[in-house]
């Protein structure tokens, strides 16, 4: 009864008012809200996340596993809620305002496991490519990928009807790791929950919110208008609007050209709308459509669950989803010092100084919030040649990173090749053959010293799980051969060069598959050495 009595009462407040006007959401309300979109995300990142990446390009097919109350758990360990909470602490540090170097310089310093855009945004940052750039495509295959779309949702959570304070918080944290339509992904999810605070059942509404809290030229906003006409265009039948979505927007130009999986930002948001239009206020079928469609299944049903349950409240969530949550809410998140029931007050001191920051006020328990109309970035920064660079699996920015001596000669894309940071060594290239028969090739001409004996040194592990044959040739002569299966433990390989010593020779060193299990090389440094 007193979450009705304060839905009735701030509905009463807010009738017929538009954004410019100050609004009213009562504190309670504001926290229900709040706790609303955490659960939500954690509800649907684990009720999705044995399904993550098991269809790609294709529906789940078959019953869905039945929810269970203490799978909730599983949320303490995952990334969707883990790197949130990085950017939450860096606004508890920093302030409001923080730049993009001390945003970045906080992200740089997570220990924690990342994939594709995070990682290489991460790495280039620890390298001095300090964002917008770190997230830039000419720095980062991975700009367009769901990265920053997954992690967003925090900066609506704080913002509750001012999206201009979320697009503005979102343009900072959001340049570490992606770029143009990476960005606009978490952009559009951010600016939804800045409208669920203020609508509980019309979830387009919601939906159009985000949307024009990007820029209409992008082909975000494209995807994302499609994917709402598809669904007024065949309101009952979800698989019809997805296989339109599929046809036109399943375009392969993405971070892995060749392969169905597909973690392309504006392709996974569609599948997010999809759960939300098709689902149509009920939680269940949110979350169901949201994993049916395939690809990043935990991440898309996460982001539609979080906006969903925000626009309800925690305390308007069926029991059935919930019952699992008192167990946890004292166990700190993975890789951060927040518990469930720290990182609520948390949020709660940053939006009531974001509030008062944007000409609001707090008093009496209530928020009055200056309501903003969302206003899309500006310039339009669209990636637009993306064949040019996603046609190379390794960057030649970050192969100079590596070793400016070196030049990709071929490379596979599994395993994400590259730099990363890997067996307490910084700066470490993971090279993985192009396929069974085609091995991943790097070359350099080297100036070989004039000394009693010189050598080349490598050091170079396997994966823990796999191994690999090492082939190197110099002067176009196979030099050495050998298995290494040395399982995350570095080892030295050296070959001789005295007979060129003096001379500048051409160098190839070959990671060829053995088994094709794990047939990833890391190699930390090469160089010459020798006695003068």
């Amino acid at each position: 009864m007193k979450f009705w009595l304060v839905g009735v009462c701030v509905g009463l407040v807010l009738a017929g008012q538009s954004p410019g006007d100050t609004f009213a959401l009562d504190q309670e309300r504001y926290l229900d809200k709040c706790k609303g979109a955490w659960v939500g995300q954690m509800i649907g990142v684990c009720f999705g996340d044995i399904y993550e990446f098991k269809s790609n390009g294709k529906t789940v097919e078959g019953p869905l596993e039945p929810w269970k109350p203490e799978r909730i758990r599983g949320a303490i360990g995952q990334d969707d809620c883990y790197v949130e909470m990085t950017f939450l602490k860096t606004l508890e540090t920093h302030g409001l305002n923080p730049t993009y170097e001390q945003a970045g310089a906080d992200f740089a310093a997570t220990q924690f496991p990342l994939w594709h855009a995070n990682r290489v945004g991460r790495d280039n940052v620890r390298r001095g490519i300090m964002p917008p750039l770190s997230g830039h495509f000419e720095h980062n295959r991975h700009a367009d990928d769901i990265d920053f779309q997954i992690e967003a949702d925090l900066f609506g959570i704080l913002c509750p009807g001012m999206p201009q304070e979320s697009n503005r918080l979102g343009n900072i944290f959001g340049h570490i790791m992606n770029y143009g339509d990476g960005v606009y992904g978490g952009l559009f999810v951010a600016g939804m929950y800045t409208e669920a605070y203020f609508e509980d059942n019309d979830v387009e509404k919601v939906v159009r919110a985000g949307l024009a809290c990007i820029p209409a030229e992008s082909l975000y906003y494209k995807c994302i208008a499609d994917v709402i006409e598809w669904h007024k265009e065949h309101p009952g039948d979800w698989l019809a609007a997805w296989n339109k979505i599929e046809e036109k927007w399943q375009d392969d130009v993405d971070c892995a050209p060749g392969d169905p999986f597909n973690i392309d930002a504006k392709l996974n948001g569609a599948y997010i709308v999809m759960g939300l239009l098709y689902g149509g206020g009920d939680l269940a079928k949110t979350l169901e459509i949201a994993v049916r469609c395939g690809q990043d299944n935990d991440c898309n049903p996460s982001n539609a669950a979080g906006v969903l349950c925000c626009m309800k409240g925690f305390s308007a969530l069926d029991p059935h989803w919930t019952d699992g949550f008192a167990a946890i809410e004292d166990t700190r998140f993975d890789h951060t010092g927040y518990s469930f029931k720290t990182l609520i007050p948390a949020c709660r001191k940053l939006t009531e100084a974001i509030i008062r920051q944007a000409g609001g006020e707090v008093k009496d328990g209530v928020y009055l919030i200056n309501r903003q109309e969302p206003k899309a970035p500006e310039p339009l920064e669209q990636w637009t040649d993306q064949m040019k660079i996603l046609s190379v699996p390794i960057m030649p920015a970050e192969m100079a990173a590596w070793n400016p001596a070196w030049r990709l000669a071929a490379c596979g894309t599994d395993m994400q090749p590259g730099i990363h940071r890997k067996f307490q060594r910084d700066n470490v290239l993971l090279l993985h053959p192009v396929n069974r028969e085609t091995p991943a090739v790097i070359t350099a001409e080297l100036a070989v010293p004039s000394a009693k004996k010189p050598v080349l040194e490598m050091e170079v592990t396997s994966d823990p799980k796999g191994d690999f044959v090492l082939k190197v040739f110099v002067n176009d002569s196979l030099a050495v051969e050998k298995r290494i299966a040395s399982h995350g433990k570095w080892q030295t390989v050296t070959v001789d060069l005295s007979k060129y010593a003096g001379q500048t020779v051409p160098v190839r060193i070959e990671n060829h598959a053995n088994g094709w299990e794990f047939e990833a090389a890391y190699v930390s440094t090469v160089r010459i050495a020798g006695a003068g």
